[in-house]
């Protein structure tokens, strides 16, 4: 955290209209994540911005003094956040996200939050005013040290469970995300352990292998899982989907035990369901990226 660069940087509005199912809106109050993920997919964002600084190395903070309209975004969908954590670290000091939440609430819109953050707990008076509103919580694993490796400004898996209970017990409704699964590392039955009793809602997505961050994973997984090292060459030079195949009736086995509505992803766009009043519709996905993205090495 101490390396990271902070500015502020004006904006004309917040919105950003989605080609996210299920999202009308995206909002993505800062550009940049601190908690530097090494799988994660906005890493071309750094291109995108103009940013020579690493991943999870700077953080803009948006400014924006044009309202969010009522007439707009009443009963409209908006997901926070799809490039960025809304309640990444400094979301504390800056409250960027929850000034924005106001301004929803006022809105009366429909929220879901998707989030690796223990902070997002702060803000449950503002979901309980809102209309609609759905907290998932992202897990690519439940071993804390494995995630120091992978999400090492992230919240810790403990203080993700705790807020996930805090939700739950307010009656709001909650979710759990487990992605991107990691072949032959992540352990999906220790996050259904983990998260259980506070959600029955599941989500599974597979580890989709980007150019921008591949070799800094693929290295990892050398030092880390050298003896993995065949079965990644499989999945994604050979483009063998044998082992997604396989875990998938594993996870909806294992959930169905524990009373727990699943949803599996591999191979397919990534969506989740969003409840509203009276509807259910496609929910946002957590990846806004065409599906022709290469994947290969």
């Amino acid at each position: 955290m101490s390396m990271l660069k902070i500015s502020t940087v004006p904006v004309k509005t917040y919105l950003t209209k989605s080609k996210i199912p299920g999202a009308k809106y995206v909002i993505n109050p800062y550009v940049g994540c601190p908690h530097g993920c090494l799988y994660c997919y906005a890493q071309f964002m750094c291109k995108l911005t103009g940013h020579t600084e690493p991943w999870g190395r700077f953080l803009d903070v948006k400014l924006c003094n044009t309202p969010l309209h009522p007439a707009q975004l009443f009963q409209q969908h908006v997901l926070l956040s799809s490039v960025t954590d809304a309640y990444n670290p400094f979301e504390q000091k800056y409250e960027s996200t929850r000034r924005i939440l106001r301004q929803l609430v006022t809105c009366q819109a429909y929220v879901s939050v998707l989030t690796k953050s223990a902070l997002v707990v702060r803000d449950i008076d503002l979901f309980k005013q809102l209309p609609a509103c759905e907290i998932t919580f992202s897990f690519s694993t439940a071993n804390e040290t494995l995630r120091k490796q992978l999400e090492p400004g992230a919240s810790p898996v403990q203080e993700r469970v705790a807020a996930l209970k805090t939700l739950h017990e307010a009656g709001l409704q909650t979710a759990v995300m487990a992605a991107p699964l990691l072949p032959g590392i992540s352990d999906f039955k220790q996050i259904v352990d983990a998260c259980v009793p506070y959600t029955k809602t599941f989500r599974f997505d597979s580890l989709n292998m980007r150019t921008m961050f591949q070799h800094k994973l693929m290295d990892f997984i050398e030092i880390n899982y050298p003896h993995l090292l065949p079965l990644y060459n499989d999945i994604y030079l050979r483009q063998n989907r044998t082992y997604w195949h396989k875990l998938a009736p594993e996870i909806t086995a294992y959930c169905a035990a524990h009373g727990a509505e699943t949803e599996i992803f591999f191979g397919k766009e990534s969506s989740f369901s969003f409840a509203a009043p009276e509807e259910k519709t496609p929910g946002p996905n957590a990846e806004p990226f065409p599906s022709n993205e290469p994947q290969l090495f």
